[in-house]
């Protein structure tokens, strides 16, 4: 995992190969707490070693019970590995640069939920989350307050967190309501944040759109990812998306420019694309050493498929200009890198043009190697219909 300074957008970036891990806001700074799965103290060592100080602090979930989760060691699977939580929180306290916490759920025996806690608290954590259900529960089953209370009774040295009260909370209010009946020092939100993203409003939740719009801004400033933008606006709009003609758009949806469209908000979406644009040079393109022509653009997969019928590829409008032309036609040449992704070169002539960003499969390579050929014939406005690059 690599991090990078992106100037257009203000942020630091960390990727994974061509995917975005985690996008960091200068807004964020000193608030933004990073939360890891783990299953070794090396592992988590080598994540603090990365981050540095670029977050507040990095917390470790040791209470998700998805499979994803615990299939490997991590989450609510280490409530049970007691040796193997301080080696992670010891091994991750000494390589932080910042405030180390965790995260459990109680257990099926409560004197075991205060046996864990007490190792725990002996590891140098500054505060602890607790989830109020156990490994095998789930929404609606209730969330067991008193279990919590009383690892507030038994750990007085570090502020504990009370989780698993999102069903329970409707309006800013209710959060004091829950931090009280728990008896913590705070309440960690999580599922009602993400649907009610102005529950922290003291002044009153905001209708649902309100709250779709503001979140669309951001997302447009920031350059948020289709995959992720669509999500988190599905998860505010809920039920709507059935019968709502704004949410039947969402659902149909291909990219964040027509996410923006359902909501009347694309002169937002123009706004921030064209104040990116301007920040950036020649659209990141530059010759490589191998004298391919090289711009990172790339689209949704989505937007790919989509396209059947509808409007044309990036393949369709480069081949009829050639013809038009009497260019010779275009070859493609594909590599899959060691990451899986693929990465194709069109060839036309003696003129080669790719994109760095790595495809999921050999048809978008190509796909985007013709984009990144139409920019660098200088013939992109040919491309019809939504084609938004990421």
């Amino acid at each position: 995992m690599q991090n990078s300074f992106i100037e257009a957008l203000g942020t630091i970036d960390y990727r994974n190969g061509d995917d975005i891990i985690l996008r960091l806001a200068p807004e964020e700074k000193g608030k933004c707490i990073l939360q890891i799965g783990t299953n070794s103290g090396e592992k988590a060592a080598k994540i603090a070693e990365i981050v540095g100080d670029d977050v507040a602090g990095i917390d470790v979930n040791m209470g998700c019970p998805k499979p994803f989760s615990i299939h490997c060691g991590m989450g609510a699977a280490l409530l049970t590995q007691t040796e193997k939580i301080v080696e992670i929180l010891t091994a991750l306290k000494a390589a932080a640069k910042v405030p180390v916490t965790c995260k459990i759920r109680v257990l099926d025996n409560p004197e075991d939920t205060l046996k864990l806690v007490r190792e725990i608290e002996k590891c140098g954590v500054v505060a602890l989350g607790v989830h109020g259900r156990r490994r095998d529960e789930r929404q609606p089953d209730r969330c067991r307050f008193e279990e919590i209370r009383e690892v507030v009774k038994t750990i007085q040295s570090i502020p504990i967190i009370a989780n698993g009260f999102s069903g329970e909370i409707e309006r800013y209010e209710d959060i004091e309501k829950w931090r009280d009946t728990a008896g913590t020092s705070s309440i960690m939100i999580a599922r009602k944040a993400l649907s009610t993203p102005s529950i922290f409003r003291s002044e009153g939740v905001l209708d649902k759109y309100k709250d779709i719009e503001n979140f669309l801004e951001f997302a447009c400033q920031y350059d948020e990812c289709y995959t992720m933008t669509k999500y988190v606006v599905q998860r505010i709009l809920g039920g709507d998306q059935e019968h709502d003609p704004r949410g039947k758009a969402l659902v149909a949806a291909g990219s964040v420019l027509q996410i923006c469209k359902a909501f009347g908000m694309e002169d937002c979406y123009n706004k921030w694309r064209d104040d990116r644009k301007r920040k950036q040079s020649k659209k990141r393109a530059r010759v490589d050493d191998d004298g391919v022509y090289n711009i990172e653009v790339s689209f949704p997969l989505k937007r790919l498929k989509n396209s059947v019928g509808f409007s044309p590829t990036p393949k369709m409008v480069l081949h009829d200009y050639l013809v038009e032309t009497k260019t010779p036609k275009a070859t493609y040449e594909t590599v899959k890198r060691e990451d899986k992704r693929f990465v194709s070169t069109a060839i036309i002539g003696d003129k080669k043009f790719r994109s760095g960003i790595g495809q999921p499969n050999l048809r978008m390579a190509e796909q985007v190697a013709a984009l990144a050929a139409l920019h660098g014939m200088n013939i992109r406005s040919r491309l019809e219909g939504n084609w938004e690059e990421d």
